[in-house]
């Protein structure tokens, strides 16, 4: 068997539990992944997790980055939050998963993916929407100018 990944969660609130520790205690995926700690700045937060069979809790995530059992972060912190931690998860040489978006700039992705690629860390975010077939296919057409000179949009989903 190879080497379980050790996962650490950045954020313990609803998103953290949805979207990271409610999947990663299932059995389909103990041969492969363990949850090695999780960080919350909310005193009491991160301590709740141990319902989830996480092994440490942090109330810093400074301290999460600095765990060695922690190959891969799971980011579920507010947006606004990802990029600082996105900088020190990759000085610390985490692979990272955010959980919604990467950050709130195009510039501050930019920098994080070249941080990483300098670094030799992986990085995803989700959801992985441009990767539906529908949705490359409408920023063919924007970019191609098929709907002419855009000023303002909202989308949803």
């Amino acid at each position: 068997m190879s080497k379980r990944v050790g996962i650490g969660v950045v954020g313990c609130g609803s998103i953290g539990i949805r979207g990271a520790l409610d999947h990663f205690i299932l059995d389909d995926v103990q041969d492969q992944v363990r949850l090695a700690a999780c960080c919350d700045p909310a005193p009491g937060r991160a301590a709740a997790a141990e319902k989830y069979g996480v092994a440490k809790s942090y109330e810093s995530e400074d301290e999460l980055f600095a765990d060695p059992d922690v190959d891969m972060v799971i980011i579920c912190s507010p947006i606004g939050l990802h990029y600082d931690q996105g900088v020190k998860a990759i000085a610390a040489g985490k692979h990272i998963h955010f959980n919604k978006t990467m950050t709130v700039t195009s510039g501050e992705a930019l920098d994080l993916i070249a941080r990483a690629q300098a670094k030799g860390v992986h990085l995803v975010a989700s959801p992985g929407q441009m990767l539906r077939p529908t949705n490359q296919k409408i920023r063919e057409i924007v970019r191609g100018g098929g709907l002419g000179k855009l000023s303002w949009a909202v989308a949803g989903a």
